[in-house]
């Protein structure tokens, strides 16, 4: 849309009163956004000339290959390309090799990517896999992983060009990590893994290159994202785990290789179980408490306030096979310790203040009539049952659903101590999940995958 007109209101009033900042930045910009509206077409305006995207290869020259590929890092920045760090350059026959690791067609799109909506196809994905250094055998991982931050459902919006300082987790579950070497076990968080860290970092240049991203441009995250390079990228230790892989339970077969991505905060450790001598009843004792701190929802909500602390939460936490194999021993799999965590962090009617059930009356009658932030909308399948616990005798859930918890086991399964690890963030804003879980496919390199 070339001749589009536009009509910029300067000023960030994100958390200030109507009457202090936003009414008069809109009146301010009233009279521009009429005459703008009502201003006679030109000729230009009534028949623009047509738009046409022109993709031809960059050819760059330099007397030795070592300088052409400092050429084009320096030009992929100045473009807005890459992420900051040494890239590899994606030529013809690196693209090719690269594409080597599925059968899927390269013109075969995937979605669009947020917040500008480009077109992600398996050949894009592709180039930004290998400028991210990634290997054909990880393709099919990055594709699924694509398929899920584009499914129309998924709130990618929010995590590409909010100010919140929240990034993605990307995890592997099924036969496939195993089979490409991603870590599951010490410093499955950190460097050293090819798999994990160039998974990631494809996902990364596919984000900023398919959805135009750029800090302090459309990404406004104030200090950055943690881990913006490669986002945290793990997998499931699946050796060492006493339960079925964790897609299982999103209704996938026990043989299927999925992956997951969900929008995070940073990360923190909830127990070093062997260092410090806590039990596992401890370990769970803890977890149920920093879950009941998220009862502030029912204070904090306003009906037409966007307040981040207000919305409702989910939460990722990887739990260290050790611990995995002692609450195995004491009746759990990952479906009875999420069901567990979330009766445990509910809070019984009788102890809920006359603001709270307000203040939960007034989101259920919002969540019936629209119109609220979806992050703070209970979504119609869980109305009726909010509305039958808010009474003597009900037990009011700080979450939604069960289905908000979210456990995988990850680290160290050789008798080293590990931490149980906690990632919580608020659940989509814009759109109704920030969690998805995409079954890998397509792959020609891997027995696994395809």
């Amino acid at each position: 849309m070339p001749t589009l007109r536009q009509v910029v209101v300067p000023g960030y009033v994100w958390g200030r009163q109507p009457r202090e900042a936003k009414i008069p930045l809109a009146e301010e910009a009233f009279d521009r956004l009429v005459e703008a509206m009502t201003r006679p077409l030109t000729s230009e305006e009534r028949r623009p000339e047509p738009q046409k995207a022109v993709l031809e290869p960059v050819e760059i020259s330099a007397d030795n290959y070592e300088l052409a590929v400092e050429r084009f890092n320096e030009m992929a920045l100045e473009k807005r390309w890459g992420d900051g760090l040494p890239l590899i350059p994606p030529t013809a026959e690196k693209i090719k090799w690269m594409l080597s690791g599925t059968n899927r067609s390269p013109d075969e799109i995937i979605g669009r990517v947020s917040p500008s909506r480009g077109v992600a196809t398996i050949e894009k994905i592709a180039i930004s896999s290998v400028m991210a250094g990634a290997r054909p055998e990880y393709l099919s991982v990055i594709i699924a992983a694509m398929e899920g931050l584009t499914d129309p459902d998924f709130d990618l919006l929010h995590v590409q060009a909010s100010t919140g300082n929240f990034t993605l987790a990307v995890f592997v579950s099924g036969p496939i990590a195993n089979e490409i070497n991603m870590n599951s076990g010490i410093g499955y968080l950190g460097h050293g893994n090819r798999a994990n860290n160039t998974i990631g970092r494809s996902i990364r240049l596919c984000l900023t290159n398919l959805g135009h991203t750029w800090p302090g441009v459309s990404d406004m995250a104030v200090v950055g994202r943690p881990s913006s390079h490669t986002f945290y990228t793990f997998a499931e230790n699946s050796d060492f785990s006493p339960w079925e892989p964790y897609h299982t339970g999103r209704g996938f077969k026990k043989d299927d290789s999925c992956v997951t991505v969900s929008t995070v905060g940073s990360y923190g450790g909830f127990a070093v179980n062997q260092l410090s001598g806590r039990t596992v009843q401890v370990v769970l004792n803890e977890i149920v408490q920093g879950l009941t701190r998220f009862r502030r929802i029912f204070n904090l909500f306003k009906r037409g306030e966007a307040n981040p602390l207000a919305h409702w939460s989910k939460h990722i936490i990887m739990v260290y096979p050790q611990a995995a194999n002692q609450l195995n021993s004491l009746g759990f799999n990952q479906e009875r310790l999420e069901n567990y965590l979330y009766e445990r962090s509910s809070i019984p009617f009788e102890e809920m203040g006359p603001d709270e059930v307000n203040s939960l009356k007034e989101r259920i009658k919002g969540s019936h009539e629209g119109g609220m932030l979806l992050a703070d909308t209970i979504p119609p399948d869980r109305i009726r049952f909010f509305e039958e616990i808010l009474r003597p005798g009900g037990r009011i859930p700080v979450l939604i659903s069960p289905k908000d918890i979210h456990i995988v086991v990850s680290g160290s399964g050789t008798g080293i101590p590990g931490s149980v690890v906690w990632m919580s963030y608020i659940k989509a804003v814009y759109e109704w999940t920030s969690h998805q879980t995409r079954k890998i496919s397509g792959a020609t390199l891997t027995q696994e995958g395809r």
